[in-house]
């Protein structure tokens, strides 16, 4: 099965953390996720949750657009409400622990 979307993401991520000189283990220490985790999205084999996608475009200093191939823009663009200000988001937030259900009693 191909998977596209997956190749050019994979690419993009692999060209802007190079040219920003980064290895996949930084990178991938600086995102919260395995160096293993990044080396196969980085070769189309592994998908990506939507916020380590985020997270990995802001460290980038790309858009998600240009890292999902929607633009060839490598410049980060960031849009804003009008009158809002905008708040910093540069720390990822630790996940909160999701409350178990407890199991069926027979």
């Amino acid at each position: 099965m191909n998977h596209p979307l997956r190749q050019i993401l994979g690419e993009r991520l692999h060209l802007a953390r190079r040219r920003l000189g980064l290895s996949q283990v930084e990178l991938a220490t600086q995102a919260g996720i395995s160096p293993t985790t990044l080396n196969r999205v980085e070769l189309g084999r592994q998908k990506l949750y939507v916020e380590t996608l985020v997270t990995l475009a802001r460290l980038l200093g790309v858009s998600v657009d240009y890292l999902v191939g929607l633009t060839d823009d490598d410049h980060a663009q960031t849009r804003q409400p009008q009158g809002e200000a905008q708040e910093d988001t540069t720390t990822v937030q630790p996940k909160r622990p999701r409350a178990r259900k407890a199991a069926p009693v027979a």
